[in-house]
């Protein structure tokens, strides 16, 4: 097993160096759209794609590697990719390219240099001066106001609760829970425990469907990295955590027999989906690790670990769903992404512990 996951790691090396190594091919009319884009003040793709939050599940897996082995090598990858970034002018375009600071507060933990402290600031400010719903959460994007997304509470809460943590920010951290509770209230369905994908705020009105699988995957991610750095007697631990053991009793009984997780939980005849699966077993080993939930748990994650490696091959997950193309819209493709070999690896790596 070891050996896979090894290899695991050795495609998402190679997955993550591909990001600053490729080559521009552009087709006539790609070309057309990217001057466009320039024209009209719009990032281009190529420039945001390259620092978004499927590049921020492998920095992520990378991390969880040098933070077992302290290999020069997995940091060196790291620190170019942030760097490259850096050097680019650090743009931020959308909400969702804040994921990649949860792996460069790590960077600044082993190593406080000016330009990782700088752009760690940059995304504060971004995160600060950023337009809030009614009910005090975060639009996925700017041109639907109250549009609230599961999504993003992965990506951000966990970036706000350790950042908070790492510079002694209680306003971060406050805010890391403000907006998990504010999903938390607004987001889920009742008789199942299980998010929507989202809600329009200031409305009863959910959004999407009911148990996306990894729509649950980024509540659960959110809400076991915020905890893993929030003061622990202050007045919101209890309460989250509490709230995590309820999703994750609600996610659990949706495992399928051979230890996968659906693309939507409740879909017993659906397409397995590894992205899902390796999320919410990522957070399952992480909740223990943390002391957060019994060792009875591990069972889960066990199973969740078997069912991702029946879907790999020469180190590359498959049976991944491709990417959400908006509410309501969940492409019936299943396939090797980024996101699945980021995710994968990083909870295969944590089962090594």
């Amino acid at each position: 097993m070891e050996q896979e996951i090894n290899s695991m790691l050795s495609q998402t090396k190679k997955s993550l160096e591909h990001q600053y190594n490729t080559r521009l091919e552009f087709k006539p009319k790609e070309i057309a759209i990217e001057i466009l884009k320039i024209l009209n003040g719009q990032p281009l793709n190529r420039e945001y794609k390259y620092f978004f939050w499927p590049t921020a599940s492998l920095a992520l897996s990378l991390e969880v590697a040098h933070s077992q082995a302290q290999r020069e090598d997995l940091l060196d990858i790291l620190i170019t990719y942030y760097k490259r970034w850096a050097r680019k002018g650090g743009r931020l375009y959308y909400l969702d390219q804040i994921m990649n600071g949860y792996t460069l507060l790590y960077l600044f933990e082993i190593d406080g240099e000016w330009w990782i402290k700088e752009s760690l600031q940059k995304m504060s400010n971004y995160i600060e001066k950023y337009p809030r719903t009614s009910t005090g959460g975060l639009p996925y994007r700017t041109n639907n106001p109250e549009v609230t997304l599961v999504d993003y509470l992965g990506m951000i809460c966990p970036f706000l609760s350790r950042y908070g943590r790492t510079f002694n920010s209680e306003e971060a951290s406050k805010l890391s829970t403000v907006l998990l509770e504010d999903f938390l209230s607004n987001g889920m369905d009742v008789k199942t425990g299980l998010p929507y994908h989202g809600f329009r705020s200031g409305t009863p009105e959910k959004l999407g469907i009911i148990g996306w699988g990894r729509g649950v995957g980024w509540l659960l991610i959110g809400m076991v990295d915020t905890l893993a750095f929030l003061d622990r007697s202050s007045e919101e631990f209890p309460k989250l955590l509490n709230q995590f053991r309820l999703l994750l009793n609600s996610t659990i009984k949706y495992q399928d027999e051979d230890g996968y997780f659906k693309w939507v939980l409740n879909a017993n005849n659906g397409h397995k989906d590894t992205s899902a699966t390796a999320m919410i077993g990522y957070s399952i080993k992480r909740a223990i690790d943390l002391d957060l939930i019994n060792t009875e748990y591990a069972h889960y994650a066990e199973k969740s670990l078997q069912a991702l490696l029946s879907s790999t091959k020469n180190g590359l997950v498959f049976d991944s769903s491709a990417e959400c193309q908006g509410l309501g819209m969940y492409p019936q493709r299943y396939e090797w992404n980024l996101w699945g070999q980021g995710f994968g690896t990083a909870f295969a790596l944590t089962m090594l512990k």
